[in-house]
């Protein structure tokens, strides 16, 4: 969604949510922020009932309730926005159909009244006979200009909508499929990726699945400030963009949480990526813009998972998650890899 309000109006709702921002257990994080905004701003009626409910009842949101309803009140109303906007788009299309399709018919009269006054005047035996002619023909060819001309000022008007309506298009699938932090798939956005998949009655046979959590991301939240920590998660993003190819689906499902979705691609070579992402990580060294100050080595768990002929995008999503929680419970900053039956192998690297 494009908000429209200005720099003052914007910095009058800023005050105006942070002190309920400030009531509730989960972070200050832009997500929280986007109910809190909407609601003091009171562009979302249905969100801002669910908000004052909770208030009343005096129960702070968690983690896990800001990301349920921003996902019901915030994603969902931009994809309702996205369909409407394809329901629109269709019906220009289709009534630029149509009026080509009349010109068309038009013309094919004209065509028919040319003939006929050519044979008509072949057999004209009167100069009174060719001028009654001609004038018919006159008017008919004033009419058939009219009407081409304003067939051609209403697709001209239609095409300059499509190009509005495309537009808008873009912006609504982006807003509504895109984490605006780091720019990857959010969760919509990779499950919609991945329901677009085709392999038969089995997309997940031979692909795998690589999910990374940040380690301790709570403590630096909390230790050096949420904008050091979108710094992190925006860093993260870039390294995932920067280490898939191809039909890969990178994404940020929420949180501190990726997921990349590798095409035919063999255990090895998952492990050997998810390590490849595990090792930059690590290597890299983000600071606080304010003071300099370095949260110290930032680091992924990381789990694997390879897909079979009966799985699911849940069924994978569980396997791949318990060989992630497989690598904290091993000590964290490593890569664990789902073996099916056999318990998660842990390549842990130093």
């Amino acid at each position: 969604m494009r908000y429209r309000e200005d720099k003052d109006q914007s910095a009058e709702l800023l005050r105006l949510a942070l002190p309920l921002m400030a009531r509730q257990s989960a972070a200050l994080h832009p997500i929280s922020y986007t109910l809190w905004y909407e609601h003091v701003a009171g562009i979302n009626p249905p969100l801002s009932n669910v908000l004052e409910a909770s208030l009343a009842g005096k129960l702070p949101l968690g983690e896990d309730d800001v990301y349920d309803l921003h996902a019901r009140y915030v994603v969902a109303r931009d994809m309702e926005v996205l369909e409407r906007l394809q329901r629109k788009l269709r019906d220009l299309l289709e009534e630029a159909a149509q009026t080509a399709a009349a010109a068309l018919e038009d013309s094919g009269q004209f065509e028919a009244t040319l003939r006929d006054t050519r044979s008509r005047l072949t057999d004209a035996t009167s100069l009174e006979g060719v001028h009654a002619i001609i004038a018919e023909l006159a008017r008919e060819t004033t009419r058939m200009q009219s009407a081409t001309e304003a067939v051609h000022q209403r697709l001209e008007s239609r095409a300059r909508e499509v190009e509005h309506l495309t537009r808008a298009l873009e912006q609504a699938r982006s807003e509504a499929l895109l984490d605006p932090l780091t720019g990857l798939k959010n969760r919509r956005g990779f499950e919609l990726a991945v329901s677009e998949l085709g392999n038969g009655g089995s997309p997940f046979k031979g692909a795998a699945l690589v999910l990374a959590d940040i380690d301790h991301f709570k403590q630096i939240n909390d230790r050096h400030g949420h904008l050091l920590g979108d710094k992190i998660l925006k860093a993260i993003g870039q390294t995932l963009q920067s280490n898939i190819k191809g039909r890969d689906i990178a994404a940020r499902p929420g949180g501190d949480e990726f997921a990349i979705l590798l095409q035919q691609t063999p255990l090895s070579g998952a492990r050997t990526l998810a390590e490849q992402i595990r090792a930059a990580v690590a290597a890299g060294r983000i600071r606080r813009a304010d003071s300099n100050e370095q949260p110290g080595s930032v680091t992924l768990s990381i789990g694997v998972a390879v897909g079979g002929e009966e799985d699911t995008l849940e069924s994978l999503l569980a396997r791949a998650d318990a060989a992630l929680y497989a690598a904290k419970r091993a000590g964290r900053n490593r890569v664990s890899v789902d073996t099916n039956d056999a318990p998660a192998a842990v390549l842990a690297i130093r």
